[in-house]
């Protein structure tokens, strides 16, 4: 089955809304503003929801390392021992708090995977300017997500080059030496790349500043999820207060 288009919404909106229900889920201590946080980033799926495979492998990727704080965590916060490892006591008050911090940030990556993710990076950079960021800001964040693909495939290239080569990736001093020479081939060529893009660019009339095209503009349904967000993000705050 074919996944359903994202709705068209304002990339400023969207935002603006990721950003309030994710600082009301990561300030908050007990369970009930957790799980409401995780019905947020589940309700928030409905706005960019492209099938389950990417968010599950995106989602399984993550959960590792909260695995990890799951089998740490409850050595190092005191409470009542569920058992004890070579002396050292695996506390049910860890485990607690392990579970919640995975919970929290399962919420916030369901939360940005709905709201923030369909955007493109020119969306989103002008998200932020439009947000009032510095346009410097705007611009590293923006060309970083657009080119990291880029500078990966060049990586790839350089190391099927060097292995053509008779390189044999490992361990040694010598493999360390080639890495460290392919790392600065990487950033010549990138440095390279990024002076021929920023001169077309500026032959295209770029100004500093991301301007896209097609957009719609603010709308009613832009205020909408915006007072959504707001009003979901209190309910979050005001769990603590009970």
């Amino acid at each position: 089955m074919v996944p359903a288009p994202a709705p068209v919404l304002d990339g400023r909106s969207r935002l603006a809304g990721a950003v309030a229900l994710c600082v009301a889920s990561a300030v908050c201590h007990s369970w009930p503003g957790a799980g409401l946080a995780l019905a947020c980033g589940l309700a928030a799926l409905a706005l960019g929801w492209d099938g389950p495979g990417p968010l599950l492998k995106r989602m399984a990727f993550v959960n590792v390392f909260f695995l990890g704080l799951l089998a740490t965590v409850p050595f190092a916060v005191p409470g009542a021992p569920l058992f004890h490892i070579s002396g050292w006591p695996f506390s049910r008050e860890g485990l607690a708090l392990a579970a919640l911090m995975t919970a929290k940030g399962n919420a916030i990556l369901l939360i940005f995977w709905g709201l923030v993710r369909p955007l493109s990076p020119a969306e989103f950079g002008a998200a932020l300017s439009g947000l009032g960021m510095p346009d410097k800001l705007c611009l590293i964040l923006a060309l970083t997500a657009r080119y990291l693909e880029l500078m990966r495939r060049e990586w790839d290239r350089l190391l099927t080059a060097a292995r053509l080569r008779g390189f044999d990736p490992g361990t040694s001093r010598r493999a360390w030496s080639t890495y460290a020479l392919l790392l600065a081939l990487l950033f010549i060529r990138a440095m390279d790349r990024a002076g021929a893009i920023h001169q077309a660019m500026l032959c295209r009339g770029f100004d500093g500043r991301f301007r896209t095209l097609g957009t719609s503009g603010w709308r009613a349904a832009d205020t909408a999820l915006c007072l959504g967000c707001t009003v979901l993000a209190c309910a979050v705050l005001f769990t603590e207060a009970l």
